[in-house]
Parts: structure tokens; sequence; C-alpha cells
């Protein structure tokens, strides 16, 4: 009887065995990770922040939707699923990349805009950026010298066939989809889509397909939110403190903390400069760090001078100075033009806390994390990030469509008197929302509403998802 229990023992060891090992060769996850994948960690935004990221795993979707026959659920970044998350991104690039670099072997067709009803209504991937990227730098991103397909202006948004490969670029600049099919675009997006679908998922909707003159095609919203659906409320501190002041200013300056000038306001922000007028930090209590480099090279434009070096010297210098929270991703590139050549570029960061952006009020600064540089200089940095913490409380959800929706054009047809036929709904999402700057303060679940229209209409709308109240908006 033991031999037998031994023999059944040895035997289910050697399958378990065999699973972990199938699992870590299939998905490349480490023998830690395949533990981990579901693990709820307690942890603070300060022990995720990272200063090892390059500039390609800062390409992120604002939306990661899997479309499934018609049928849609949006993707969050969250624990139970991160590494399957950074798996789809990384498969997407592969291929991307391999589209970029060589028109050999690769099939290629061109769409309307209206192909995106079949590319939703079939079984696809769907990246949605928080911007326009611009093709090229796009491509420069992913480490491709010279990208092929120069028809391509911009990227909007890139969608996967899961059963088949084939990558869709869409280009709304040239108002086009580009479809692409190879036999080297191979992926294990399939794989990972059918992990997901064995999870508890919600069902969504994209508004535009039942009223387009009234909604985006950007406005996806969940099904029938149940009544009980909460979210966790937040607490969060400021990244710095008096303690750390000093330490920080010297590490932006290069030099001995004894060597710099200090000088505190009457609000209690702290002034360092390196007595030599070469530049400035403030730390303010509420978090808010900003550095202004006085010496940067302004009059003579450099020729060589381009948009991926700004992206480069931005990645290099705040994975040097602080580093990047956990799940930063870019939110914008402004570039400035002086006599046809780059002159500035300003990067923008934000980040989300499992899978959920977080908004500040300061109005000065739509970003957590933005980097100025001017000709292959960092001119200005700024950054107001926040260590994390779940409280514990939840916060029971409105329902975008039959609550939230409904207030916003309550409050611009009846107190603003606009017609409700001129508003159109651009975009809604999820997000956390910080609504005190002093100490420590709390962040809340808040929906946004991106809405478009006639002059008093368009702008972003902040309502707190629990009440409905609105927080901030556009006038």
């Amino acid at each position: 009887m033991k031999r037998e229990k031994l023999k059944s023992a040895t035997l289910f060891c050697l399958v378990l065995i065999s699973v972990i090992l199938t699992t870590q060769i299939w998905l490349d996850i480490s023998i830690e990770g395949i533990f981990i994948m579901f693990k709820k960690q307690e942890v603070n935004s300060n022990e995720l922040l990272s200063s090892n990221n390059d500039k390609a795993s800062l390409i992120k979707p604002e939306k990661l939707i899997l479309n499934n026959n018609g049928k849609h659920t949006l993707l969050l970044n969250e624990t139970e699923i991160g590494l399957i998350y950074d798996r789809i991104l990384e498969d997407t690039k592969n291929m991307l990349a391999i589209i970029f670099e060589s028109k050999e072997g690769i099939e290629s067709e061109k769409h309307s805009m209206e192909f995106m009803k079949n590319l939703r209504t079939g079984r696809t991937i769907e990246l949605e950026y928080p911007f326009a990227y611009d093709y090229r730098i796009y491509a420069n991103m992913l480490g491709v010298a010279k990208a092929q397909w120069e028809e391509i202006k911009t990227i909007d948004s890139v969608l996967v066939g899961y059963d088949s490969n084939a990558v869709y670029i869409v280009d709304k600049t040239s108002d086009s989809i580009y479809e692409f099919r190879s036999k080297a675009l191979r992926s294990s997006i399939r794989v990972m889509v059918d992990m997901i679908n064995r999870s508890k998922t919600y069902a969504y909707m994209f508004l535009n397909e039942v009223e387009p003159e009234k909604y985006g095609e950007n406005v996806l919203i969940p099904i029938n939110i149940e009544d009980t659906h909460t979210m966790a409320k937040l607490s969060s501190s400021a990244e710095t403190d008096d303690d750390s002041f000093e330490s920080i200013a010297a590490e932006f300056f290069g030099r001995d903390p004894s060597t710099l000038r200090r000088i505190v306001d009457p609000s209690g922000t702290v002034v360092y400069t390196d007595g030599e007028r070469r530049g400035g930090i403030r730390m303010s209590k509420a978090g808010v760090i900003e550095y202004v480099n006085y010496s940067t090279q302004s009059k003579n434009q450099k020729d060589d001078f381009t948009v991926l070096d700004a992206v480069n010297i931005a990645t290099n210098f705040v994975n040097s100075h602080m580093g990047f929270p956990k799940d930063s991703y870019i939110s914008s590139i402004e570039q400035v033009a002086k006599n046809n050549k780059l002159y500035s570029c300003t990067i923008r960061y934000n980040y989300r806390y499992e899978g959920v952006p977080i908004i500040n009020d300061e109005t000065i600064m739509d970003n957590p994390i933005e980097i100025e540089i001017v000709n292959g200089e960092v001119k200005r940095y700024k950054r107001v990030v926040k260590d994390i913490k779940m409280t514990g409380e939840g916060k029971i959800i409105k329902n975008p469509l039959d609550e939230i929706i409904d207030i916003v054009l309550k409050r611009l047809s009846y107190d603003k008197n606009i017609d409700i036929d001129d508003i159109k709904i651009k975009d809604i999402q999820l997000s956390y929302f910080e609504y005190k700057l002093e100490g420590t303060t709390s962040m809340i679940p808040v929906w946004v509403i991106e809405a478009g229209g006639d002059t008093g209409v368009a702008g972003r709308y902040i309502l707190n998802a629990e009440s409905g109240v609105i927080l901030s908006e556009p006038y």
C-alpha cells in the first residue's frame, strides 16, 4: 500500500513538473512568474519605480480591447493578467518590427476606415494609443532604422487577428487601414486570449455601433454594471519629503549637497540652485518637483536633432532621475520647429494603478511626468508622482450610460442651454482622481468623459464614479 502511494505521489510530481516546464517554455515565463501570476501584492508605488525602461517599453495603448465575433472586453493591466497583458504587447511590437523592416514576403492591402467594423466584429486584439504616433518615430522606437511602407503617416491604433496573425495599422491621417499578412508573423496571442477567456471578464459595447451620430468610435462602456460593482479607494502621499529634498537636488546637479544654495518660500516649497545660475530645482510639500536647466543651447539649432533623439534623452534622464512608476507610458509627444528644423520636443508620460490611469488636479500639469528637450538638451523636467496604497474601502460605480453620460448631457442642455444634438461624446473611461494634494490624500474612482461640439462643450468632464458629482469641467 505504501509503495502504491509512493508511486502515485511520484507520478503526480512528474505531471506537475511537466505542466510547469511546458508553461515556462510556451509563455517564456520564469518559474517564479508562473506562481506569482495571480498573486495580489500590497506594494507602494515608490517600490515600483523603475530605472531600466527602454523607449519601446513606454509605447503602450490607452486601451487594450479583445474583440471576439462582435463581443468586446476591455483588458486592464492589473496584477492578475499582467504577464498576459505584457506578452500581448511584446508579440504585437515584434510583428510590427518585422513589417517595418522589410517588404519582402509580406502581403499588404489598403482598406477604408469602414473596414474597422469588420475588424471589431471579428476575432482581434485592438491596441488604441493615447495619441497618433508619427509612423517613422514609432518604427524608430522599435529599433527599425529605416522603416518601409512610407505611405503610412501615423499609427493611431493597431489590431491583430489572433487566428491568423494578420496585422492592421489604423492611420487616421491617411483615412486608411493597412493590412499585412506573412508567414513570418507569428505570436502567442491566441494562447493569451484563451487564457483570458477562462477568467471572468466584463462584456463591453461600442456605443457608436448603436448611435454613431451621438458617440465617437472609441466610446467603449461595460454592459450591465452590477449595483454592487466596486473599485478600491486609494490613499496617496508625496514621493518626497523634507529629509529627501537635499539628496534629490544633489542627484540632479551631480555635486556635493553642501555646495548647493537652499531657499524656502512662504508656501514651504524648497528651492535649490547650484550658485552658478546653470539650473534650479523646486520641490513642494505636495510632491511637485520641477527642474530647470538655464544653460541649454537655445540659439544655434542643431541640424541633426530629431524626435527620436529627444525620446532617447527623455527616457535616459527620467531613468536616472527618480525613475518611472510601474505601468508608465508615453501619453503625448509635442514638437516645435524653427526654420523648418526641430527645435524642441515635450514628452509627457502617464502611469496606471492596476490598469487604471491616474489623474491629478494640478491645473498646470495634465500628466504626472513631462520633460522638455531643447536642441538636444534637457530644458525642463517636472513630475508629481505619488506613493499609492489601497485603503480597503470600495466605491460603488455608477453605470456610465444610464447615469454618468446623462448627468453630463443634462448639465450642458439645462444649465448651459445647449442643444443635445450639438453634443458628441468622444470618449469615456475610468480613472483615479486625486482631489487633495497636501499631506496624505485620497484617490477616488471617476468617470472621465471627453465631449466634442460647439464652443463651451468640448473638453474633459470628470465625475465622481460613486455619486456622479461633476468634479471638473472645461469652463
